[in-house]
């Protein structure tokens, strides 16, 4: 499989689902975009979810320039997401949108946060998981170590912000629809199964249950 990134808004589900991937396949390993770089930047040892990690360590991670940030991307970040493609391992990166490292106030989260064309080509499969709004909402205020904005408004319009995105890497991507895939987190067993289904290239047979 290699490369595969799961996202979406806060509350969809993705840590459930990566879970729910892990406990079925014990070679596929689960890493997100902050994790990636904290391992770039020696504040963790490795760049797999399951290390812990802890409050301080996400204030390191805060407090890097913007500067540095688009300067990690364009480089160690790139370099290793391009060495976990071209290898055997199989990685799913769990993200808000699917890449871009920026942040602060030059560049607005989910406006100009915009994915490079070529992290989308270094993907076999990008899936963007989605949810109800009501449901999402629920799941937020049932999530006691985080504190989450609950407004259905403001999840609809971060899921808008989101679709807008995804429609925007169709249109400047030629052959990126035919890895593209929506997934509806509703029942986790069923989710978990479609995203199996494309991680084993079941990719017709996806598109055509989902049609139906």
């Amino acid at each position: 499989m290699a490369l595969m990134t799961i996202f979406g808004i806060n509350g969809v589900g993705k840590d459930a689902v990566a879970n729910s991937l892990k406990a079925k396949n014990r070679d596929l390993a689960v890493t997100s975009i902050s994790r990636m770089l904290m391992y770039i930047l020696d504040i963790t040892k490795t760049y797999d979810v399951n290390e812990k990690v802890l409050e301080d360590q996400y204030r390191m991670l805060e407090s890097v320039p913007q500067e540095r940030m688009i300067e990690i991307e364009n480089t160690d970040y790139k370099r290793i997401l391009s060495e976990i493609a071209n290898s055997e391992e199989n990685v799913i990166m769990l993200s808000h949108l699917i890449s871009a490292l920026r942040h602060g106030d030059k560049i607005q989260y989910l406006t100009d946060r915009l994915t490079p064309q070529w992290y989308v080509e270094l993907n076999r499969a990008l899936i963007q998981l989605v949810a109800p709004a009501d449901i999402i909402s629920e799941r937020r205020r049932n999530d006691v170590l985080r504190k989450r904005e609950t407004s259905i408004s403001e999840i609809e319009h971060h899921q808008m912000l989101c679709t807008n995105e995804w429609e925007r890497i169709k249109r400047v991507n030629a052959n990126a629809s035919e890895k593209m895939f929506i997934v509806q987190n509703i029942d986790l067993d069923v989710a978990t199964n479609d995203i199996e289904r494309i991680m084993n290239k079941e990719v017709k047979v996806l598109r055509k249950v989902r049609r139906n």
